[in-house]
């Protein structure tokens, strides 16, 4: 981004609402047990946190979209979920932290 500090706050304000909108609806396919949904949404995040450097939590939704694809049983699939959503959480927690350093 060539040292463009606006642009960097913008991507990231972006990656933080989006993001978050994102997760809430992974969370409503779970607690529905729809495992095509779950698979889609999680497919959709998973870009993005290659995008803000956290290549694990980017595995650990490929692993949650391959659980879903091949229908492994739904507890399985939750004890996926919230293992990601403690790291999801802190990766966008750091995000908002570092966020709040740019001048």
């Amino acid at each position: 981004m060539m040292n463009n500090m606006d642009m960097v706050k913008q991507l990231i304000s972006l990656y933080l609402t989006q993001g978050k909108d994102d997760f809430k609806n992974l969370e409503q396919v779970i607690n529905e047990g729809s495992f095509s949904d779950i698979a889609s949404k999680a497919h959709h995040i998973k870009p993005t946190m290659e995008y803000i450097g956290a290549s694990d939590l980017r595995l650990a939704f490929q692993g949650l979209e391959k659980a879903a694809r091949e229908n492994t049983a739904m507890e399985d699939i939750k004890a996926l979920y919230f293992t990601i959503k403690t790291d999801f959480d802190t990766a966008m927690s750091e995000l908002e932290d570092y966020a709040s350093t740019l001048s």
